[in-house]
């Protein structure tokens, strides 16, 4: 297939949560132009076997990156919510344009996007609680035995902005992670990679009771590297919440990333 004249934007859901939950934002980016792709996480859903956080990146690499960047031949633009975010920069690394133009390939991962998501930077050993102080969030119960992670009452943390009728559906649609995911190494991030210097966007969630505000600061303090940032005055899901108002911060990202 011969190259698009626009991206794919490549969205991958958060921990607990499905494509379904970000089916009108997808919408409104096709409106606008823009083929979308996602998928469900290995690690999200009833799992016994122990999927680790390279499992995920590894799948996010042969299964949604890969296969439109170099059998479709489409450029990706990469969106992550979340826990996706540290999988997905792990899954785009050596994919930039720069890396993949001296390899002779015609496409490649344009930016990145990241939504209220952690960013550890990974490759040291340690694993996503690490970011936590090495504890579980306090709305997050460990079930070991079934090898899950828990959150007994998701409205609060992940849709309290959200009118009542839709946070119900919302949690109803809620899949428990694996805990393993949450306990192993990180893989290597791929933002601070010379090929996406100026190619990294974060997008803050004021209101976020999941990720707060502040820690998503900390994280972005701690990275070292230039982001370009927006604000969104949301709680950690404003593909729910406010998905017009997030679908135009990513539009004019994703042109932005375009042109460069």
């Amino acid at each position: 297939m011969a190259p698009s004249s626009k991206p794919i934007l490549v969205l991958v859901p958060g921990a607990s949560q499905s494509p379904s939950h970000y089916e009108y934002l997808l919408h409104l980016l096709q409106s606008n132009g823009y083929g979308t792709l996602s998928a469900l996480l290995p690690s999200t859903g009833y799992n016994t076997s122990r999927i680790t956080a390279q499992d995920d990146a590894n799948y996010i690499r042969s299964r949604m990156l890969l296969p439109v960047l170099d059998v479709e031949e489409h450029d990706v633009i990469l969106i992550t919510h979340s826990y996706s975010g540290m999988p997905g920069s792990a899954a785009a690394k050596g994919l930039g344009k720069s890396e993949r133009a001296s390899q002779k390939k015609k496409t490649s991962v344009l930016g990145q996007i990241f939504l209220a998501a952690m960013i550890p930077k990974g490759g040291d050993g340690k694993d996503v609680t690490a970011m936590f102080g090495g504890q579980m969030p306090p709305h997050i119960v460990v079930d070991e035995p079934g090898n899950m992670i828990r959150c007994p009452d998701p409205k609060p943390p992940l849709y309290q902005d959200i009118p009542e009728e839709m946070a119900n559906v919302a949690v109803a649609s809620c899949m428990n992670p694996c805990l393993s995911s949450w306990t192993t190494p990180c893989p290597p991030a791929s933002w601070n990679e010379t090929a996406y210097h100026g190619r990294c966007a974060f997008i803050r969630t004021i209101q976020d009771r999941c990720i707060p505000y502040h820690i998503q600061n900390m994280m972005i303090n701690a990275s070292e590297q230039e982001w370009i940032l927006q604000d969104i005055d949301s709680g950690h899901s404003p593909q729910l919440s406010q998905p017009e108002k997030l679908a135009d911060i990513i539009l004019e990202l994703v042109k932005h990333f375009e042109t460069m």
